[in-house]
């Protein structure tokens, strides 16, 4: 893992300081989240419990939930070793969210982080064997729901850098039908056919929809009182 300097930032409205490493991603992401509030929901119609976090990153979008939401616990899911460990010093102040070092994915399989040149902010995940370097065991939406004792989703977010293409691909018949609201964003510039996985697989749920920024915001009625 290479060396980095971290700083510290605050963010608007949040007590708590947050992290960043020096000459990487990390502060764009900082003004993603914090400043655009690309991850901002209109107002919402029910109190959220359970929040995943896919791509979580260093932690600013579970910590942006935390503060939205200091009721739900967030489920923060990251794969990248060096995220992980800036991660960890964002979320500690946070007891609600709970870290899970692993790789979202369609069936129970081991990844490898694939670094594809777009720094800390564009690591992909791909398979891998059990034994390979770097290796760690994938995790699915519905074993976390399994393990968590989950029965319904109420905040999906995903930025996971194109592993939605697997995600949708097949394994989900069970696990969607469980979501109000869905934050995606999709990575078709990263792995082509991201799109096509998506939206037939979300076909049949009735989502209505609407975009911000890069992300598309998938909900079911009733759940939203508009979209500002």
């Amino acid at each position: 893992m290479k060396k980095y300097q971290l700083n510290a930032i605050k963010a608007p409205g949040i007590d708590e300081m947050m992290y960043f490493r020096q000459n990487s991603t990390d502060f764009s992401t900082f003004k993603y989240v914090f400043h655009d509030q690309e991850y901002r929901l209109p107002k919402l119609t029910f109190s959220p419990r359970w929040i995943i976090d896919g791509g979580a990153n260093v932690g600013y979008s579970s910590v942006f939930f935390a503060e939205q939401f200091p009721q739900a616990k967030v489920i923060a899911v990251e794969s990248d070793p060096s995220n992980i460990e800036v991660m960890e010093k964002n979320i500690a102040p946070y007891h609600q969210i709970e870290p899970l070092h692993s790789g979202l994915w369609n069936k129970n399989t081991y990844l490898r982080v694939k670094d594809v040149g777009l720094g800390e902010w564009g690591m992909m995940v791909e398979e891998t064997g059990q034994n390979q370097p770097g290796s760690f065991k994938a995790v699915t939406i519905d074993s976390i729901l399994a393990d968590y004792g989950i029965d319904e989703i109420d905040i999906l977010k995903l930025n996971i850098e194109g592993a939605e293409k697997e995600l949708f691909s097949k394994g989900y018949e069970n696990w969607l039908e469980k979501v109000k609201i869905m934050i995606i964003e999709l990575h078709d510039r990263m792995k082509p056919g991201c799109s096509k996985a998506f939206y037939k697989a979300i076909k049949p749920y009735n989502f209505e929809s609407f975009k911000r920024g890069a992300n598309v915001i998938l909900y079911q009625k009733g759940y939203l009182t508009g979209r500002r």
